[in-house]
This record gives structure tokens, C-alpha cells and sequence, in this order.
């Protein structure tokens, strides 16, 4: 079982090299700022799996120079996760003083451990320089901190999931769902590296070891996997990405304390010429179709024509989209000439991306699946 344990982590400290690589270096250009933060985080978890590659081959003694180093990283591991998932929700966000706080806790371990190898004496082991109960705990405590970050990325997410739908009419590969299962699943390897702590001496060490590396090695083919689909977020200028962090702001305002950007004339004027567009032109067939685009087509800035649609028709971007696509679809089905097309064709040529999006909308609006909706038709 050791052998193929060696085997896992070896797999596991080279993919993670890999993927660190590949994220920083990012060929295609994409979320640049993120990337490059969160290619950092798995470079810090590289680091940790090195050392435990290089013991394992006997190549780093426990004690040496080389393990010692190796061991910073995972001090500021997960600020830098933290700052990642920042930068992908918000690309224009400027680096603050107060961010180097969230690195107080790593530089402080990083000075202890300095501390503890200029004054520990190069004889003694690290089991009679510290006590076993203060290693578990020194153990506990570092797994533990990085619970709080989780929950604050999860935060982010969790709200940005929310937000995109002001200015995306799609959500696939833009809403960083694969992000939040990444928590979960880190919550859930946090678990195992405090049971690992508590109970490798005693039983199932081994097997422990397996399971966690395993998840390691199966989590770098899931980021891998997902971050190759992880599209631009905000494929905006810099101009309009600020506009668009502009709304979202608003949005957090309660209602009755936002500005009033048009007159109710005004309003119900735009609104129509709004409808003609949508009607005339049926630029919600587009997939990419985004709030900036559309303004573009109706000559108004993203902030009125953001205003138009939440005061006007009382729904964000994506839900006004997604309502003409399924209006559109309805058609397309009863129509005989659109027989040749399956319903998942028929949701594609109306602007949708995925079946299971397609077939959970249109309920949403219909109260019907595409194929019931086809059979009582």
C-alpha cells in the first residue's frame, strides 16, 4: 500500500507543477490577474507535495534546509486563493495596503519557523524540541485558518453568481460554479487533514495518506479541466467592466434609495423601442449576448439600458433574455418547418449553450418540459 501511496504523490506533486504552470502562463489570455493568483495557490500546494515526494525518495532529509523552505508557501496558500477568486469576480480591482493583512497570520509562521531554526539546536529533532500535544495542535490550528478564506471566497462566489445575471445571458463557464465545488471540496479535504493529524500515529496512517492524496491528484484533473472552459468574465474595455462593477453596486442600494436615471416618460418610451428591438431584430439568439452588447445596438450607455430593463420589465439581463429565447423556442416548436431540428437543436438556435439549462428554463417560464410542451401541443 506505501508503494502505491508514493506513487499517488508523485503523480500528484507533478501535476500540480503542471497546472501551476499552465494557469500563470495562461496561453489563451483569460481572467490574466485571477490566473495568475490562483496559478500561485497551486504552485503553494506544489511545494507541499514536493517535500513529501523528495522525503519519500529519500532524495530531503525531514530536517534540511530544502523541506524547511519548501514549507513557506503553505502559509499564504490560502490568502492567495482568497485573492484569486477577488480578481476573477472583480478584474479591475486594485491591489489595497490593507490586503497585505491577509498575509498576517502566514509571514507570522514564516517567522517562527525562522525563529525555531536559529534557536532550536541542530542536534535535537523536532519531537524533542516540541511536545507531541503541541504539534497536533500546531497542526489543527494551521488546517483551521484556512476555513475562514474558504468562507469568504464562498461568499464572493455565491454573490457574483447573482450579479452575473445583470449583464450575462448565460451563465455556463461565467458564473464560477466549478470554484464553489472546488471549496466544498477543500472543506472536505481540510476534514482529512485534521483526522490525518489526530490519528496518523495511532491507525490507518496509510490509508488516510491514500485517500488524501488521491483526492489531491483527481482535484488538479478537475481545476485542470474547468479552468481550460473558463471563459473571459468580463470581456469588456477596462471602461466598461468599471460601468458594469457601477450596477452591481447599485443593485446592493435599496430601491427606494436609488437614483432615478429617467423619467417615467422617458422610461416607458425607451421601453418600447427596447420591445421593437427585440422583436425586429432578435438579438437574444445571439449565446454571447451581454448587457454591454445590447446597449450598444440600442445606442444607450449599460447603466439605462440596466435601468430600463429592472424598472421597466421589473427583471435583471439574464431573466429578460432568457424570456424572449423561450418565447422564440415555443414558436420554433410548433412550427412544422423546424421539424427537422431536435428540441435540444431548437434550444441552441434560440441562444442557449446547454440542454439542462435550456430544459430547467423553459419549465421555469412554461411550467412544461420542451417535449411535453411538444406532445400537449
Amino acid at each position: 500500500m506505501k508503494h502505491l501511496v508514493d506513487i499517488v504523490i508523485y503523480l500528484s506533486s507533478g501535476s500540480s507543477l503542471l497546472l501551476g504552470f499552465l494557469l500563470i502562463s495562461n496561453p489563451q489570455k483569460v481572467n490574466v490577474k485571477a490566473n495568475l493568483w490562483f496559478g500561485t495557490s497551486v504552485l503553494c500546494i506544489f511545494c507541499l507535495l514536493f517535500v513529501d515526494a523528495l522525503m519519500n525518495a529519500k532524495l530531503a532529509p525531514e530536517q534540511g534546509i530544502l523541506t524547511f523552505i519548501l514549507n513557506f508557501p503553505n502559509f499564504i496558500l490560502a490568502p492567495i486563493f482568497y485573492l484569486s477568486v477577488t480578481y476573477y469576480i472583480n478584474p479591475t480591482r486594485k491591489w489595497r495596503n490593507k490586503d497585505f493583512l491577509l498575509f498576517g497570520f502566514g509571514f507570522f509562521m514564516i517567522a517562527l519557523l525562522i525563529f525555531t531554526l536559529l534557536v532550536k539546536p541542530p542536534e535535537m529533532s523536532d519531537q524533542d524540541f516540541f511536545p507531541k500535544w503541541f504539534q497536533v495542535s500546531f497542526g489543527i490550528i494551521f488546517t483551521a485558518q484556512l476555513l475562514p478564506y474558504f468562507y469568504l471566497s464562498y461568499r464572493k462566489i455565491i454573490k457574483h453568481q447573482k450579479n452575473v445575471r445583470l449583464f450575462s445571458s448565460t451563465l455556463e463557464n461565467v458564473d464560477l460554479k466549478w470554484l464553489e465545488y472546488m471549496i466544498i471540496g477543500a472543506v472536505v479535504m481540510a476534514f482529512f487533514w485534521i483526522v490525518n493529524i489526530l490519528f496518523q500515529s495511532s491507525f490507518g496512517g496509510v490509508y488516510l495518506n491514500f485517500i488524501t492524496y488521491s483526492i489531491y491528484l483527481l482535484g488538479f484533473f478537475f481545476i485542470a479541466y474547468h479552468s481550460v472552459k473558463q471563459k473571459e468574465i468580463y470581456p469588456f474595455k477596462e471602461e466598461q467592466t468599471e460601468e458594469i462593477n457601477e450596477i452591481i453596486t447599485e443593485t446592493e442600494i435599496a430601491e427606494e434609495n436609488r437614483k432615478k436615471l429617467l423619467t417615467d416618460e422617458k422610461l416607458a418610451e425607451s421601453k418600447e423601442e427596447l420591445i421593437e428591438l427585440m422583436e425586429a431584430e432578435k438579438p437574444f439568439l445571439d449565446s454571447e449576448l451581454s448587457l454591454v452588447k445590447l446597449a450598444s445596438l440600442m445606442d444607450v450607455s449599460t447603466h439605462i439600458l440596466s435601468y430600463i430593463i429592472n424598472n421597466g420589465f421589473d427583471e435583471n439581463f439574464y431573466q429578460f433574455i432568457n424570456r424572449y429565447r423561450i418565447e422564440e423556442a415555443k414558436k420554433q416548436i410548433l412550427n412544422p418547418q423546424m421539424n427537422h431540428l431536435s428540441l435540444l437543436g431548437i434550444g441552441f438556435e434560440v441562444g442557449f449553450n446547454s440542454k439542462t439549462v435550456f430544459n430547467t428554463t423553459f419549465k421555469k417560464y412554461t411550467g412544461q418540459t420542451p417535449s411535453e410542451f411538444k406532445k400537449a401541443a
